[in-house]
């Protein structure tokens, strides 16, 4: 396991503050794997959230974590007065919102360097339709330029996250579970962090039975979170997919989705754990559009997703669809996205 908060005084220490989301910390993976090769004798730090923690169990590319567990005013003053004893050589915000500014802007470093985001072009295209953008950047593209302007060498933002042979050994006996000859094992993550995000429980459910029709094998995964949604999931389905919600660790998750030849998620966190490992996604976009960075990356991967005037409506998810009607996400038939599905499977199993 991983140090949390003991840091002894050393030179050339380098923190790294993202405080969040899941999804946000995998896409950084490719960052702290340049800085962790280009920069083999400095200490590597990074603050997060706690609950994000186990993502970076046992793959060794933080010395420390320090975790962050509220988030408030008075938790950030203490972890001022931690960090500033720390002694850091080098300081990076990669995460560029109030609770990080706090931090970055308080704490004296020979070198500081935060993330460059597109907060006016996100506005344009949200409220007035306008895209000011040149070019769709994803948002791992974004990490790897702090790495690079620290002088890291980073050759590939999609470099996997390591997995600890615990993580491994579960996956393997999930697989067990499922059962050897079976057909090839398909994950679904109909679990979003905001209900504006999440492609319809009913679709995913046929979807479900039509892939196992066929001879896939669905499991359902998600965190505790996700309950409620994955069991309206299962008991819409014709089929009985196999249910992990909340039984598996983050790294456990991605260990699982390593073993799986596809997913099938909304735009969250799970579409990017499972590129992180080498696995393709079928993700559904709505009321997100790709410029905001967070599209699939794999070639293998699919974005699928209606052209709407209305298109983007928000820019995480969190706000309710204006119109009532979800329909960015509910005109997605679950045919077009079988078809991805099985095209994405074909694609990965023939011979490049």
């Amino acid at each position: 396991m991983m140090e949390h908060i003991a840091m002894p005084q050393a030179a050339g220490r380098i923190c790294v503050i993202r405080l969040s989301s899941l999804g946000d910390l995998i896409l950084m993976v490719p960052m702290l794997r340049a800085l962790r090769a280009s920069f083999p004798s400095k200490e590597i730090h990074l603050v997060c959230k706690l609950k994000f923690a186990g993502l970076f169990d046992g793959g060794g590319l933080v010395d420390t974590l320090i975790p962050v567990k509220r988030g408030d005013l008075r938790e950030l003053v203490e972890l001022r007065a931690i960090l500033g004893r720390a002694g850091y050589e080098t300081i990076v915000d990669a995460h560029g919102v109030i609770r990080s500014s706090l931090l970055f802007y308080s704490l004296r470093a020979p070198r500081k360097i935060r993330i460059r985001k597109d907060e006016l072009k996100k506005a344009a295209l949200i409220l007035g339709k306008a895209n000011l953008y040149r070019s769709a950047t994803s948002q791992a593209q974004r990490y790897a330029e702090l790495a690079r302007r620290l002088g890291a060498d980073i050759r590939e933002e999609n470099a996997g996250l390591p997995l600890p042979a615990s993580a491994l050994r579960r996956a393997d006996a999930v697989m067990e579970e499922i059962g050897r000859g079976s057909g090839l094992p398909i994950a679904f993550a109909p679990g979003a962090r905001w209900p504006t995000k999440r492609w319809p429980a009913e679709h995913f459910a046929r979807l479900i039975s039509e892939a196992s029709s066929r001879g896939l094998v669905p499991l359902l995964i998600g965190g505790s979170e996700d309950r409620a949604t994955n069991a309206e999931v299962a008991r819409l389905s014709r089929s009985a997919p196999l249910d992990l919600t909340g039984a598996l660790s983050i790294i456990e998750s991605a260990a699982v989705l390593k073993r799986c030849a596809a997913l099938v998620t909304n735009d969250s966190a799970p579409l990017h754990l499972a590129e992180a490992v080498g696995t393709p996604a079928i993700a559904f976009f709505g009321p997100t559009v790709r410029e905001f960075g967070y599209y699939p990356r794999l070639p293998a991967s699919r974005a699928l997703e209606m052209a709407l005037p209305c298109r983007p409506c928000s820019r995480n998810g969190k706000r309710p669809c204006p119109y009532g009607t979800k329909e960015c996400l509910a005109s997605i038939e679950p045919a077009r996205a079988l078809e991805a599905l099985l095209g994405a499977i074909g694609r990965m199993r023939s011979p490049s």
